[in-house]
């Protein structure tokens, strides 16, 4: 009798209960896979961040090295965002704005003499050449290619001036370099916007000498304007002249200079009293109660001055003041006086033979001949 092959077999095992007694074992290797991997991603961040997750930020693009697979890829630029590449491989950044780039250049003029200048270069990459522009120059080409034709353009060109005559010809220069670079770079795939000379620099003596001739020639130019302004000063005061003197005649002729010296005084007195700061008015005590003007002219004066030239008519109003005479002598100084001149030497004077003919006393004529001094002291 034969058996089936079930009959001798045991019983199936149960896959849930081998799940049980695996899951413990698998739990810890789960465990310390999480964190053995979390520490490498912690620690090889900086280079996996650079290297395999690569952000391309505004303004930029990439251009990808492939070790594997012939090197440079030519045909593809890696444009802003997230990037993954792999870790083997390297995504090379490039700044697609419009950047400026200060450089210092010291050029020989047309007469030997240094000149440093100072310029601003605006330039960006051609957008499409960027993988061959990374190909044949590289990231670092401002300082392979920009600086080096910018530089050499500017010594040809400013070889070719004056110091003097840079700063008349900026503009020119400009044109000249920027015509003559624009051709080399752009055959470096790189694209030459503008170049701006920001300063010029002379030597010390030539910039020294440059300013004293221009402030000489602008001395000349203020002398010539000052001899013109002193023309016309003479023209005007001449014309003043002129009316002054026909203004005098007419006052003159009519008999009415008393007048007028009273209206001046009139305008005088009200601009005065206009005025804000402290003041002191003395008014005189002419008719009219106006400032008193010494020694004014009468009518008879001022007839003879009307028939008077021109010229004498220019004599100032105001007289000055008389001379203080001395006193008149009195007593037998005043005798002395019409007695006549003094006698000569020798002989006795008309006053002391009247001294000694009078019948006074001694001391009478002592006292009489002591008064004329007395008065002069007085």
């Amino acid at each position: 009798m034969q058996t089936s092959p079930a009959s001798n077999s045991g019983p199936l095992p149960n896959p849930l209960s081998w799940w049980k007694r695996k899951y413990p074992l698998f739990r810890a290797y789960f465990v310390v896979s999480a964190l053995v991997g979390s520490f490498l991603v912690v620690y090889f961040w900086p280079w996996l961040n650079n290297r395999v997750f690569v952000s391309l930020g505004s303004g930029e693009a990439g251009v990808l090295w492939e070790r594997f697979l012939g090197g440079t890829n030519l045909t593809y630029i890696y444009r802003e965002g997230f990037q993954l590449v792999m870790p083997w491989n390297r995504l090379y950044r490039y700044n697609m704005r419009l950047q400026q780039t200060p450089h210092r250049i010291v050029a020989l003029c047309k007469n030997g003499l240094p000149v440093e200048l100072e310029v601003s270069i605006r330039h960006r990459p051609r957008d499409g050449k960027l993988p061959l522009l990374h190909s044949v120059v590289g990231p670092n080409y401002i300082e392979v290619v920009v600086k080096p034709e910018i530089e050499a353009h500017v010594r040809a060109v400013v070889s070719q001036f004056e110091p003097t005559e840079l700063y008349a010809s900026e503009g020119y220069i400009l044109n000249l370099i920027v015509q003559g670079a624009m051709r080399e770079i752009s055959e470096r795939y790189i694209s030459l916007d503008d170049l701006l000379i920001k300063r010029i620099v002379l030597p010390t003596k030539v910039a020294d000498s440059i300013e004293t001739k221009l402030i000489e020639e602008q001395r000349v130019f203020e002398y010539d304007f000052r001899v013109a302004q002193a023309k016309k000063e003479a023209e005007r005061k001449e014309f003043e002249g002129r009316g002054i003197q026909k203004f005098q005649e007419l006052i003159a002729a009519n008999g009415s200079f008393k007048d007028y010296l009273r209206y001046a005084g009139i305008q005088a007195t009200l601009e005065l009293a206009k005025s804000d700061n402290a003041k002191v008015v003395v008014i005189g005590g002419a008719d009219g109660g106006l400032p008193l003007i010494l020694n004014m002219p009468g009518e008879e004066s001022l007839r003879s001055r009307a028939a008077a030239p021109p010229s004498t008519m220019l004599a100032p109003a105001i007289r000055s003041l008389p001379v203080e005479t001395p006193p008149a002598p009195t007593g037998a100084a005043k005798s002395a006086d019409q007695s006549g001149p003094p006698a000569q030497s020798g002989t006795a004077t008309p006053a002391e033979a009247k001294t000694s003919a009078s019948p006074a006393p001694p001391a009478r004529t002592s006292e009489a001949a002591t008064t004329p001094r007395a008065s002069e002291k007085t």
